[in-house]
């Protein structure tokens, strides 16, 4: 049994340390301790300890750099671009930072309008609407947390393909046509009921973004919440100039 547990430590080693990169312990750019540091801390041979290593850069979580030490890799970050272009999915935009996109439902239920999604969809409060949970990986971390908010017509219509596609190409599948897409931009901190979804502790600095759909003549017809991780993610919008009347 001893020998049996042996052959599997270097495992245990790669778990704990891929654990603490996934926690930010040792975020993006900081040195591993040494390999002296890892043996003592686990108490395993050099040789467990590099097998380790020698797998979490085979998964691209590390590199090493001569003479300096085994550095945790800069993961490139996701850039979101809103230009007036909504066909375009966060979806399009992790897989052009180079990361398999994936979604993964969490929940579709039928709510009350409180005061806040009332105002902002213009429906009395406790109106009867659906409101759609999942959650976006990068490379099956999770990233970004999504919500949207629908009157029961809208949510019949879109259903069947809300769970495993992202929101703007299913709307122009659909033949629903955006008008107007509002995006408001806060700062935010993680919630502690999303915390486990994350895998970060409750209070990481994130990013929240509120999406209002609306007609030619400002009627809301959806509205949505975006949660992204602020370490993980930047946002572009482009503002086109309007030129004066000559």
């Amino acid at each position: 049994m001893r020998n049996t547990r042996r052959s599997f430590l270097y495992h245990d080693v790669a778990s704990a340390l891929r654990t603490r990169i996934a926690r930010g312990t040792y975020p993006p750019g900081e040195r591993l301790p040494s390999l002296s540091e890892l043996m003592e801390e686990f108490e395993v041979s050099a040789i467990t300890v590099r097998r380790a290593l020698t797998e979490l850069t085979y998964e691209g979580l590390i590199r090493g750099h001569q003479g300096l030490g085994v550095f945790v890799k800069e993961k490139p970050r996701i850039h979101r671009v809103l230009a007036g272009d909504p066909d375009r999915s966060i979806g399009d935009e992790i897989a052009r930072a180079g990361f398999t996109p994936r979604l993964e439902e969490i929940g579709f239920t039928e709510v009350e309008a409180d005061d806040d999604v009332a105002a902002r969809l213009r429906v009395p409060r406790g109106a009867r609407l659906f409101v759609h949970q999942k959650l976006t990986f990068a490379n099956d971390e999770p990233v970004a947390l999504h919500a949207w908010w629908f009157r029961p017509r809208l949510a019949k219509q879109l259903r069947a393909g809300l769970s495993e596609r992202f929101i703007f190409p299913l709307l122009k599948e659909r033949k629903f046509d955006v008008e107007n897409l509002r995006c408001e931009f806060s700062a935010t901190a993680l919630p502690e009921e999303n915390a486990s979804r994350f895998g970060l502790p409750a209070g990481s600095p994130m990013m929240r973004v509120d999406y209002t759909m609306a007609t030619k003549t400002g009627a809301p017809t959806l509205i949505g919440r975006t949660l992204a991780r602020a370490d993980r993610f930047t946002f572009e919008v482009t503002l086109p100039q309007r030129r004066g009347r000559r």
